[in-house]
């Protein structure tokens, strides 16, 4: 006999890859945490899963952060959220769990915040996508380029 559907168990959910087809991004997700000053920590050349964040298909607020800008160290290397403020409302965004499974969200809003809002990568209640990546005026702190404010992509769950 079968089990049914509810009773199914589902495979292991955690992120690993992010599609974005409207500005070909097709990256492998690296899973991250906070350093040992509570700080995020962003990988210099790919898209991290915030660990503390949820997994697609859980009903909570999935964590995903990036460069917008190239290293010196590496200026060959692409960032990868470098085209990420030119998504639109409505754009799809593709994420896939280790077990396989697609999950389809669309971006719903866009906001420019300043760094210490960090409500927006604490647990919401609901199923969504957040996207965080710099923008905003570039400045100069101990030799390296900032910026100033963060863009927050924000995606639902695609209808």
């Amino acid at each position: 006999p079968t089990q049914p559907p509810s009773m199914l168990s589902v495979g292991d959910r955690t992120p690993v890859r992010l599609i974005i087809p409207e500005i070909s991004l097709n990256r492998e997700l690296i899973p991250v945490g906070l350093d040992a000053q509570n700080i995020p920590i962003v990988p210099d050349h790919d898209v991290g899963w915030y660990i503390y964040s949820a997994k697609p298909g859980q009903g909570e607020n999935i964590v995903l952060w990036g460069h917008v800008l190239r290293f010196r160290k590496a200026p060959r290397v692409p960032a990868p959220f470098a085209n990420i403020d030119r998504l639109q409302i409505g754009s799809e965004i593709l994420l896939y769990s280790a077990d396989g499974t697609a999950f389809r969200y669309v971006v719903a809003r866009k906001e420019r915040v300043t760094p210490d809002q960090v409500q927006y990568i604490l647990p919401t209640g609901d199923e969504r996508l957040t996207l965080v990546s710099c923008i905003g005026d570039r400045v100069i702190v101990d030799g390296n380029v900032e910026l100033t404010h963060r863009l927050i992509t924000i995606a639902v769950p695609a209808p």
